[in-house]
């Protein structure tokens, strides 16, 4: 039988004390100070505990005073309709950030010690990896102030390549585009198809010598949601070894990966890959943190330029969202949008059964993919007052207009326009 842990002990001793009336309606509980102590455990273990028996409606806090104790059968669970697919997760997290404010303003106002991000976050991050089948060092990760600002640092410093070109996929990412073109970047372009990429064109871009690293979105690609295959991988990476090229793996949807793919990194075995996780997509887009997974040789440069950006991103965030991984919340919530997630999935399958769709397409995780490269009348769809994204800003040079997203709110009117167009 598994051992309880002292979090796990902690939680049981003070439910079972609040049940049993050894802690009644409206009491005060001992201190995290005192709990520490009387469970020889750090004061975090406690504070976790604290959370997990707030969201479970057991308690509340007062801030400068303590944990109290709800009144009897407020604590049953509390049954939630969820309207957005961030509303669960925002409403832990600002649990979070409630308790990261207790006892700590004098900390978290004042810390200003580690330009790689907050060590307990680090830490956190390291686990919830590992979990992930992510492997790596501590002292292999970063936190930025957001995907974007990773980007511009690696942009910026040098890699052990020479190289002076960024190489990136067309479609992708419009802000890595925008970084591109805003800081006159010398880059070059590579067609993402919605089956892959052309490994012999990869070869010879390459091959060139001028690549400093090949940007990628090989898990659920924005826009056309294609995800390469494990063989694909193994292939890039065999490339991008020979001849010395760097893979910054943007993973930006890879919790939404229930069949739970390898990863760039995980494949890697020169380290050659620059791992990004960003949280603002699991979460809620205002979390502007991000985790990278640097390579030995490039984490100096990296967190010396860091230094002339900011000294640290937001540590009241950063407290937050350690918490809340360590409470075991960032899983719970990923969890839930993988439900939400197939029964939106499962909502666009009725449609495509009543509504018979005249082209191909493809799933994406908010919506249809529409392939329009042999449609006739893309210019009056264009004119049209549906809701389509025809995904402009993803390209560096103009829209072919090859494919557009639906929701799926908006995705019968639209099957019924198509419809008449062609009859």
């Amino acid at each position: 039988m598994k051992k309880e842990s002292k979090y796990q002990a902690v939680v049981s001793f003070l439910k079972k004390g609040i049940e049993l009336g050894k802690f009644p309606t409206g009491s005060r509980l001992p201190s995290i100070r005192q709990l520490s102590q009387d469970f020889h455990c750090s004061k975090d273990t406690i504070q976790r505990a604290l959370l997990e028996l707030r969201h479970e409606q057991y308690l509340y806090a007062k801030p400068q005073s303590g944990y109290y104790v709800l009144e009897q059968g407020q604590h049953q669970d509390l049954e939630i309709e969820v309207t957005d697919e961030h509303a669960s997760a925002y409403d832990d997290f600002r649990l979070c950030v409630n308790e990261t404010l207790i006892g700590r303003e004098n900390y978290l106002f004042n810390y200003y010690d580690n330009q790689e991000g907050l060590e307990e976050l680090r830490q956190s991050v390291h686990q919830l990896l590992f979990d992930q089948a992510l492997y790596c060092k501590p002292d292999q990760l970063v936190l930025t102030s957001g995907t974007q600002q990773a980007l511009f640092i690696l942009s910026q410093i040098n890699f052990p390549s020479k190289g002076e070109e960024i190489l990136v996929e067309q479609p992708t990412y419009h802000r890595m585009n925008r970084l591109l073109v805003a800081q006159g970047l010398a880059y070059q372009t590579i067609e993402r198809r919605i089956d892959g990429i052309n490994l012999e064109e990869l070869e010879e871009q390459f091959k060139s010598g001028k690549i400093k690293f090949f940007y990628t979105i090989p898990r659920f690609h924005y826009p056309l949601g294609h995800s390469y295959s494990d063989q694909e991988k193994r292939a890039i990476l065999d490339l991008a070894n020979q001849y010395g090229v760097y893979i910054v793996e943007d993973d930006y949807l890879g919790d939404l990966d229930s069949k739970k793919g390898q990863t760039f990194h995980y494949l890697d075995t020169e380290d050659r890959v620059i791992y990004i996780k960003s949280f603002s997509t699991s979460l809620f887009p205002a979390l502007r943190i991000t985790a990278l997974i640097l390579p030995n040789a490039l984490k100096e440069a990296f967190v010396s330029y860091k230094n002339i950006l900011d000294y640290d991103s937001n540590l009241i965030m950063q407290k937050a969202l350690s918490l809340y991984i360590d409470s075991q919340l960032f899983e719970k919530n990923r969890l839930v949008r993988l439900t939400l997630q197939e029964n939106y999935q499962t909502r666009i399958k009725e449609v495509l059964e009543k509504n018979t769709c005249p082209l191909p397409y493809y799933p994406l995780h908010d919506g249809l993919l529409l392939d329009l490269r042999n449609y006739p009348k893309i210019a009056s769809l264009k004119h049209s007052s549906l809701k389509l994204d025809f995904f402009e800003e993803a390209y560096l040079e103009a829209c072919p207009y090859q494919f557009a997203k639906v929701s799926l709110e908006n995705l019968e009117a639209l099957l019924q326009y198509i419809k008449a167009e062609l009859d």
